[in-house]
């Protein structure tokens, strides 16, 4: 797997473990106090009183050392970062950034937990959505909206209102950033199956339309990749589905109909023969299946082109790029990478000071031109200036409309709760019982609805 997939697939990394620690803090320990107040958390260690205190945080007075940790980085993205810390030391005399990174594997979530608690997590992480939301709940991440106001400002306003997950509503933590998706399908496959090539469709229903006309045709190719663990959420949120309730205490989809519709649709396609069998219970990733050219559809991730390029020329010229598929008022989603300062750091100007730093539109903007990442930062200037130029190293025509549209579309996205619970054993129920259904084993209502039910009992297990 190449860097550039294993940096956007985090969200297929989330252990069952770091759910009890998400569960188990819905109650009490992420209660409501008055604003301006900050919950004092239950950790291991005295906690610095000006960190819960109503005090805005003074970052002209940062000095010092901080311990700043990533998320599987240093191995592709040393180079820059190295470069970036030494920039920052030297613009502000007497700091020092010491940079560590773990695995992003399924341990992840687990780890950290386990840090925060015991107040040996760095003073500035770098974590994903499930970390974050269990995190917030336990009140082990620096309430920004009360020691740092207005840092959320260069964030696309969308996003940032959309991630407030502290006690009293709050923001505890900085987006960085993340993999808005796209369409990707085959031209080729599109003109055998008797559909317009340079036609995509705009909407879930018309994917499905075209999916079942690819599968009528049987040019030999199958229409969608059936392990939908990546973007379930995604497709769910582009048909409509509401996946919990307002307080996001409980899964409510079962009774929803675009829920049942979607999984009456994907059934249907697979007795056409639209679907692999194989592909059900196979890699979560489509794109080996897709760079072969048996698949019309390839995977919603814009870094995934790199991939078919250098695999199958062939395919990759004949690859169509648009928006991806959603139903009329249905907003992209912003699941991502984010930026926490413990609440039990002891530096915390620095702390604060450099999470701002690296979450700069420039610092992001940055990383995308020059570090060689792709991915696509939550700063409104960095995305407009994307949207507007995409990386010179990636201009080539079909890229380069991956990395427009995607930046386009992540001037829109917002965080749905679903993503940040929808991870682990709660996501792998979701998928294995909707995949009984689209085998035909079972009814899509009576899928849904012994999922919800498993769902929701682990949830209150948890």
């Amino acid at each position: 797997m190449t860097r550039m997939r294993s940096l956007l697939r985090f969200a297929a990394l989330a252990a069952v473990a770091p759910l009890a620690i998400t569960g188990c803090s819905n109650a009490n320990n992420n209660a409501q106090t008055k604003d301006g107040q900050i919950p004092k958390p239950s950790v291991q260690c005295e906690v610095p009183k000006a960190n819960i205190d109503d005090s805005k945080v003074d970052t002209a007075k940062a000095k010092g050392q901080i311990t700043f940790m990533t998320q599987g980085l240093q191995a592709d993205f040393r180079e820059f970062f190295e470069k970036q810390i030494a920039a920052f030391e030297k613009d502000n005399p007497g700091t020092k950034i010491k940079w560590t990174d773990i695995p992003g594997d399924a341990e992840f979530d687990q780890v950290i937990s386990t840090q925060a608690q015991g107040c040996k997590m760095a003073d500035v992480v770098n974590v994903p959505s499930t970390t974050i939301l269990a995190l917030s709940k336990r009140n082990l991440f620096l309430d920004y909206d009360v020691k740092a106001p207005g840092i959320g400002d260069k964030f696309v306003p969308s996003i940032w209102n959309s991630i407030n997950l502290g006690a009293n509503e709050h923001h505890t933590a900085l987006p960085w950033y993340f993999g808005p998706f796209v369409n990707t399908y085959n031209k080729k496959i599109f003109k055998d199956a008797g559909l317009d090539p340079e036609k995509s469709p705009a909407t879930m229903t018309e994917r499905f339309e075209d999916a079942h006309k690819i599968a009528k045709a049987k040019t030999g190719a199958f229409a969608i990749y059936g392990n939908a663990s990546w973007y379930l959420n995604a497709e769910w949120q582009g048909m409509g589905v509401k996946m919990m309730n307002d307080d996001s205490t409980e899964f409510t989809f079962a009774k929803d109909k675009n829920a049942k519709e979607w999984v009456d649709q994907m059934a249907k396609l697979y007795k056409e023969g639209g679907i692999s069998p194989d592909s059900l219970t196979g890699d979560p990733d489509p794109s080996k299946d897709y760079n072969n050219g048996s698949l019309a559809f390839g995977t919603p991730n814009a870094s995934f082109l790199r991939s078919v390029k250098d695999s199958n020329p062939g395919v990759y010229k004949n690859t169509g790029v648009s928006k991806f598929p959603r139903n009329k008022g249905q907003k992209p989603i912003y699941e991502g990478q984010f930026i926490g300062v413990s609440v039990t750091t002891k530096n915390t100007p620095l702390a604060v000071k450099w999470a701002e730093h690296i979450t700069s539109a420039e610092q992001e903007l940055a990383w995308t031109r020059d570090g060689g990442a792709i991915i696509f930062p939550a700063a409104t200037e960095a995305l407009e200036k994307i949207a507007k130029e995409p990386p010179a190293n990636n201009s080539d025509p079909v890229f380069a409309q991956a990395y427009k549209i995607a930046a386009e579309d992540a001037q829109k996205a917002e965080a749905v709760m679903s993503s940040f619970y929808l991870t682990g054993k709660v996501q792998s129920t979701l998928v294995d019982n909707v995949n009984q259904a689209i085998r035909g084993e079972v009814s899509s209502q009576d899928a849904l609805d012994k999922a919800q039910k498993q769902m929701n009992k682990l949830l209150k297990q948890l």
